[in-house]
């Protein structure tokens, strides 16, 4: 079976719209989605820094999940943080989240994201992929952010996935692609030991770099919340995505890519610290979600 590529391009780190209960902002959600979906070339849900997903809870992450696929309707495709606190957790949530594709017969593409060292070492992650993979329809993307790792408090606990691992990893068919923090020099060891692996995206998930060294697969953005049209013009001009129109006057459209960037460049200095609640009281002002509430109190980590 030949496994689904995942996309080039705009990937909008979205933010998880919830009321004063605590509960799945509908209105929020579709409001939301349908101000980015044009700008998009995927959608990323759940995810532990933008989407709060480190305090979602499966209920929540069925909820979201059940709500935005209702609202996407297969137009746009969805990446999906289902990492929890131990294997068995991150099995059950997997299972539990594609019963839900099932039971609505989504037919848009899904791709699993999973930060396994939050969960499991090094050691061994070929076979508890082997294993993930064989229970799972959908292709998996990984998630490699040492922020993540160092909420755990284990000093003695690896917050990289070893580039020998993940040369093995991408042996595996269902293996689609990789969203990355971290170092310059690490990444382009990644893309080394990737150089069998073409269809193997590798996204950055660092805004600023990816203004300064645009990667060849796309950024994971969570300012795009709030300015998914000017982060759309940046990407598309970094990858040479170029419309015939835009390809026109070329001075100008350079010009306007110059100052798009540095606008970006402010717009992160903004929210750098603590993203998701001054992205979401800017999504308030903006009307376009209805509360500003956040599942965590700071919202955010380095």
């Amino acid at each position: 079976m030949e496994v689904d590529r995942s996309p080039k391009g705009l990937v909008i780190d979205l933010i998880t719209p919830v009321n004063g209960r605590g509960d799945i902002d509908e209105e929020g959600l579709n409001s939301l989605l349908k101000t980015v979906l044009p700008y998009a070339d995927a959608i990323l849900l759940a995810s532990p820094r933008m989407g709060e997903g480190l305090d979602l809870g499966l209920k929540l992450k069925k909820d979201l999940l059940r709500k935005a696929i209702n609202s996407i309707q297969g137009k746009t495709p969805i990446f999906f943080w289902i990492s929890e606190y131990s294997v068995e957790d991150t099995k059950k949530a997997l299972s539990l989240l594609e019963g839900t594709l099932e039971n609505f017969s989504y037919k848009g593409l899904v791709f699993w994201v999973d930060s396994p060292l939050f969960y499991h070492s090094n050691r061994g992650l070929y076979d508890h992929y082997i294993d993930l993979t064989g229970n799972s329809k959908d292709p998996i993307i990984l998630y490699n952010d040492p922020g993540l790792i160092k909420l755990l408090d284990r000093p003695l606990k690896r917050s990289n996935i070893r580039t020998s691992i993940l040369k093995d990893l991408c042996k595996i068919e269902k293996m689609a692609g990789l969203i990355f923090r971290g170092s310059l020099s690490r990444v382009n060891n990644y893309q080394k030991a990737l150089n069998k692996r073409p269809d193997f995206r590798v996204y950055d998930g660092d805004e600023i770099r990816f203004l300064e060294h645009p990667s060849l697969s796309g950024v994971v953005s969570a300012g795009a919340n709030i300015a998914p049209r000017l982060w759309s013009t940046i990407t598309r001009f970094s990858m040479g995505m170029l419309g015939d129109n835009e390809d026109k006057d070329k001075g100008n459209y350079l010009r306007e890519i110059w100052e798009t960037g540095n606008t970006l460049k402010r717009l992160i200095q903004t929210y750098s610290k603590h993203s998701v609640p001054i992205i979401k009281k800017a999504l308030v002002d903006l009307k376009i979600i209805g509360s500003s509430a956040c599942i965590t109190e700071n919202g955010d980590f380095a």
